[in-house]
């Protein structure tokens, strides 16, 4: 794979999934859906479950330009590291990025998966071309054209994945797909986001009453993310608290949204019922309320909480100051701490794992497999999250990890387990893997 490439693909993962992990939070929200209909960014979600028949399945839209001119009032630069890669990559400036959005799905045990992203802005499409063409290393490229976009794709197979990839560019977006699937491939879903924009594929939020729901609710935000999914009676039958189960009782959908301030952050989550729901408001209060007398030190940046229903909607708003936030993110986000050595952020390594789970005594037997990608040092990684014991990892009798290799885990029930990739210098930190015990 060309290094060019790579950056500028972990550049846009990153950018996007700064958002996503909270880390950069959004800016000048709206509340609620506007009088002109849902917002632009839905034209370019598909529904994943016309895709690929998965049923647990989301989408995200991120604004990144408003930040970008906002970052000098901000506590912390969310953008430190896309300007050390912004260093590398010549073909394209990522100042010139103006809004991701993204849509995928998969099993819940991560077995088949796939994500769809796009990157808004200004592109110089000989550049990139020319880079990606160039001699690399890793998977080679297949070519061609779709709907007067330039197409790079290919597969990566191995006995451990079957994951496949596309790239579309154009000058003014750059579309990305990935699955990990026996029979539906990369370029199936950077095609299905183009034919979404296009008007020639419904869309997501005609599609999904939930994903309607959600978008409803939160309108046209500067970040956004939602998904729908099937809790169970599984994992509400384990759910101890009445008033937690009450919460979780024909609950099908949840997102976030919120606006990003100099001083403080508000943040609005919302959950989504099942039609003829009695949505429990009471339930959410006298949690938030008690938790609030037990655990003051939880709340001591908090500045406001508060709780609102609708016809099928539960939202919870928040109010936090954003020094603190941006503190208390600085070991989960996907870049944690800052970049040093020549942008140590730069070098993150790009893996696959897999997670085959079994029922075990004191929750869930988890073995975590090295299904395909870059070769790590096993010293550079660690099992962490809601774990009770854990294996070393096996296949690495030169003390490196890669496809085939393999440790094990014992999680607490409803708990979740991440791979965590730490720098040789320890200053950079990243999750590469995180997946939740169905028991």
């Amino acid at each position: 794979m060309n290094g060019s490439r790579r950056t500028f693909l972990k550049a846009s993962g990153a950018a996007a999934l700064l958002g996503l992990s909270g880390c950069t939070g959004v800016l000048g929200s709206d509340d609620g859906l506007d009088e002109d209909g849902p917002p632009g960014y839905t034209t370019w979600l598909y529904d994943p479950k016309a895709l690929l028949g998965v049923d647990t399945r989301g989408f995200a839209s991120y604004d990144v330009q408003s930040v970008l001119d906002r970052r000098d009032e901000l506590p912390e630069d969310p953008f430190e590291n896309l300007d050390e890669a912004n260093e590398r990559i010549e073909a394209v400036d990522l100042e010139e990025i103006e809004h991701l959005s993204l849509v995928g799905g998969g099993e819940t045990d991560y077995s088949r998966y796939g994500v769809s992203f796009v990157v808004e802005g200004s592109f110089d499409v000989e550049a990139i071309r020319s880079e990606l063409e160039s001699e690399g290393e890793g998977m080679e490229y297949e070519t061609g054209s779709y709907q007067g976009d330039d197409l790079y794709y290919g597969e990566q197979e191995s006995a451990y994945s079957s994951q496949s990839s596309a790239i579309a560019l154009s000058g003014d977006a750059v579309v990305f797909g990935m699955v990990e699937d026996e029979e539906v491939t990369g370029r199936a879903a950077a095609e299905a986001m183009i034919d979404a924009d296009g008007g020639s594929r419904a869309g997501y939020y005609d599609e999904s009453e939930y994903a309607r729901t959600l978008v409803d609710a939160m309108g046209d935000a500067t970040f956004v993310m939602g998904a729908e999914f099937d809790l169970g009676s599984g994992v509400r039958d384990r759910i101890q608290d009445e008033r937690a189960r009450a919460l979780s009782e024909g609950l099908a959908a949840a997102g976030m949204t919120g606006t990003l301030g100099a001083e403080t952050t508000d943040y609005e989550f919302v959950l989504a019922y099942e039609e003829g729901t009695d949505v429990p408001e009471e339930s959410a209060q006298a949690l938030v309320d008690e938790a609030r007398e037990q655990s003051p030190e939880a709340f001591e940046h908090v500045e406001d909480v508060s709780i609102r229903s609708g016809d099928r909607t539960l939202t919870v708003t928040t109010t936090v100051q954003s020094e603190e936030l941006f503190d208390g993110f600085s070991d989960m986000g996907v870049m944690s701490g800052s970049a040093t050595g020549g942008s140590a952020a730069a070098t993150m390594p790009q893996v696959s794992f897999a997670f085959d789970w079994e029922e075990a005594d004191e929750g869930g037997h988890v073995t975590i497999t090295h299904e395909a990608g870059d070769s790590v040092d096993a010293d550079r990684l660690s099992i962490a999250g809601d774990v009770v014991s854990v294996t070393e990892w096996d296949s690495t009798s030169d003390g490196t990890v890669r496809a085939g290799s393999s440790a094990e885990a014992v999680v607490e029930s409803g708990g979740n387990v991440r791979v965590v990739w730490t720098s040789e210098d320890g200053d950079t930190s990243a999750t590469l893997a995180v997946a939740g015990n169905p028991f």
